[in-house]
């Protein structure tokens, strides 16, 4: 791997991270999403400290080439992003919901409240 490739995707990492850590302090992302990212940026970290690093899982994965592999890498992590992002939307439907049926009762409470 080229040098200069090496490099930037150190760099990549350490900004990652710094834009993550910013983003978790200013509480614009819970900590438990953030793994995720941190995850992502520690493997760039490593690809670019050890190249090496895809060609042994290349080999053990059975991928004929590292671009296969990556590609593969980028589609999974595009599927799983999807997947956690499914999950916070449904999470954030019930809890919607619950919201609803509970501002309702409240205001059948208050109308009861009236009337007597």
């Amino acid at each position: 791997m080229v040098v200069n490739l090496r490099l930037f995707l150190i760099l990549l990492s350490i900004i990652l991270v710094v834009i993550i850590l910013r983003l978790v302090e200013k509480n614009k992302l819970p900590i438990k999403y953030s793994l995720f990212w941190f995850l992502s940026s520690l493997v760039v970290f490593l690809v670019g400290v050890f190249p090496d690093f895809i060609g042994i899982f290349t080999g053990l994965l059975g991928f004929e080439n590292s671009s296969s592999l990556v590609v593969c890498i980028i589609i999974g992590l595009l599927l799983l992003i999807t997947l956690l992002l499914t999950i916070i939307v449904s999470e954030q439907k019930r809890k919607l919901l619950l919201l609803i049926q509970e501002v309702s009762l409240l205001k059948q409470k208050m109308d009861q409240n009236k009337k007597e």
